[in-house]
């Protein structure tokens, strides 16, 4: 199987890499929605509110903490036999949905930078 390569895009930044990992996925956009109501929860009712598995919905807590999407009460490393409560950092949210509409609109190749890189072809 051919491996997809993502050509070098200045517009490609960080913060549109963790957009498209929390909102390309049907499962993570139901999580993001049901914790905007809820506030901090338990897993448990997570699992409950998205009909889903629970190793699905743990693995998609994982992802959405990566990104920055929610945050989690007990960090990483202390959560063995405890119940960590999630919720959503709105803010951050707000953060990743604007860095995917510039990229999708091509606002980010107005860098100061990319005018030189790229130059205008009428203007030569």
């Amino acid at each position: 199987m051919p491996r997809i390569m993502h050509p070098v895009d200045m517009a490609w930044t960080s913060n549109v890499e963790a957009a498209m990992e929390a909102f390309g996925n049907r499962g993570r956009s139901e999580i993001i929605r049901y914790l905007e109501g809820s506030g901090p929860v338990p897993r448990g009712d997570i699992v409950e509110a998205v009909s889903a598995s629970e190793a699905s919905v743990a693995q998609h807590l994982i992802s959405l903490e990566k990104t920055g999407a929610i945050v989690v009460d007990i960090v990483q490393g202390r959560r063995h036999g405890r119940s960590p409560r999630y919720s959503l950092d709105e803010a951050r949210i707000k953060e990743l949905l604007g860095a995917q509409q510039d990229y999708l609109l091509n606002r980010q190749l107005s860098l100061p930078d990319a005018a030189e890189q790229h130059p205008d072809p009428g203007n030569q």
